[in-house]
Order: C-alpha cells, then sequence, then structure tokens
C-alpha cells in the first residue's frame, strides 16, 4: 500500500474572491501545500509549493502581492526532511498546473521525473502572450526542469498513482488520485482549493469555469474518496482530509 504524507510549503495572502468568486472581498490566509506519496520504489511529490519569488527585478510585481510565511516546521525541505528523506531521493513530480503557488519548489527536485501536461505549456505560452506582466506564472519554476515528460490525458505512475486530466482553471490542470485497496484519495489541486468549492459546487476563478465544475463532477464519480483541498489552512494534515 502506498505511504501517504501531506507537506505544507507556506501560508500565502490572497483575495478570497479568488477561490469563491461570488463571494464578498476579503483576505484569506491560503496554505501551499505538496502531497508525498511513496508507492512501490517510487517517492512522488504532487505539487511542489510556493517556493519564494527570485530576487528579479521582472518580479517586482509577483513580490508585492505574494506575502509568504512559514512557521518552523512548514517548507517543501523541511517537512521532507522530518520524513527523513532529502530532495535528490525524489522520484518524480506532479504538477496539477505551473501556476506559482504550485510549482515554486520545482528546482529543488533535480533527480526526479516531471509529469506535466502538454496542454499546460500551450496555455502558458497563450498567456504569457496575451499579458506579458501577468502574475500567476513564473518560468523559472519550470523552464530549467532537466526531465519533463509532456502528458496528455489520463496515465498510471504506478499501479496506485494515477493522474486524471481535469481542465477548467488551467487548460492544463490535471489531479492525482491514489488508491489504496478500497480507499482512495483525491488530490484535486484547483478544480476544488477549499472545501466550499466542492461543498457548494462551485469554480475558483479560471479560464473556463464550467469545464471545471464537469472536472469536479468527474472527480466526484470517484465513491467513498477523501480530499485535499489546495489550499484551505483548515486541512494541515491527511487526518483532515
Amino acid at each position: 500500500m502506498a505511504r501517504l504524507h501531506l507537506i505544507v510549503d507556506g501560508i500565502f495572502e490572497a483575495d478570497r474572491r479568488i477561490f469563491l468568486p461570488e463571494g464578498p472581498r476579503s483576505t484569506y490566509s491560503a496554505a501551499a501545500k505538496s502531497l508525498l506519496i511513496e508507492s512501490g520504489r517510487e517517492k512522488i511529490l504532487v505539487d511542489t509549493g510556493i517556493g519564494t519569488v527570485p530576487d528579479d527585478r521582472k518580479f517586482d510585481a509577483i513580490r508585492r502581492v505574494q506575502k509568504i510565511s512559514r512557521s518552523k516546521t512548514q517548507g517543501i525541505k523541511v517537512g521532507l526532511a522530518r520524513l527523513g528523506i532529502q530532495p535528490d531521493q525524489i522520484t518524480a513530480v506532479v504538477n496539477t498546473h505551473l501556476h506559482s503557488a504550485h510549482s515554486g519548489g520545482n528546482n529543488l527536485f533535480a533527480n526526479a521525473h516531471f509529469y506535466i501536461s502538454r496542454s499546460e505549456f500551450r496555455f502558458i505560452d497563450r498567456s504569457i502572450g496575451e499579458d506579458p506582466n501577468q502574475t500567476a506564472y513564473i518560468t523559472e519554476n519550470y523552464e530549467r526542469l532537466k526531465s519533463v515528460n509532456e502528458m496528455n490525458g489520463e496515465y498510471q505512475i504506478t499501479d496506485e498513482v494515477r493522474v486524471m486530466a481535469t481542465p477548467g482553471h488551467t487548460t492544463g490542470h490535471q489531479s492525482v488520485v491514489v488508491s489504496n485497496g478500497r480507499k482512495k484519495l483525491v488530490y484535486s489541486g484547483d478544480v476544488a482549493p477549499l472545501r466550499e468549492n466542492l461543498t457548494g459546487h462551485v469554480a475558483m476563478t479560471g479560464c473556463d469555469r464550467e469545464a471545471a465544475i464537469d472536472s469536479m463532477d468527474r472527480l466526484l464519480e470517484i465513491g467513498n474518496a477523501e480530499w485535499i483541498f489546495s489550499h484551505d489552512k483548515r486541512q494541515l494534515s491527511l487526518s483532515k482530509a
């Protein structure tokens, strides 16, 4: 059976309407999380946290809006070290998508094979082409990776770990399903960043919110599954799944 560990990289401030667009304006302290899956010989990390904004003037706009805080027990390297794992022992990384809150630690994992949707790269090219000053993507988080598998659709990494295409938030968004016998765990990424997205059947902001709802409905067809909400600050351990 796969062994699972939820790692909190840090907390960042965001407008709550990013996650719940029809709700009132307020500041939300969102969590950036990663899921470590030990399946057979594979050590798979799903998303790599928010990392840090590179010290370059071109990222000043991102730095102004992205305030990150960490306790002594938070951070990807700290979380892995508490489990006795070094970054070079991670064999695979699945990025649900490449927004900076999900790919900020990518460059820590020099020995990992990265699994990223081919559609995500196309979406990034279009997004940056339309707005060169956009703040969602930091290209340094993915342009220097050594081993990138550009995936299309559904695929298995191990017998226990399945990745599903779940477009909507971005066109290349994907989610991860872990099967441990009859038990299943869904790491939904930004299909449902907060519990309220799922319980209220509400899509967060994104390129196609109707497609995001369709993706949510397909994940909901996975019966008796526990869910990880990628940014919900009330769910900082697997016991809260």
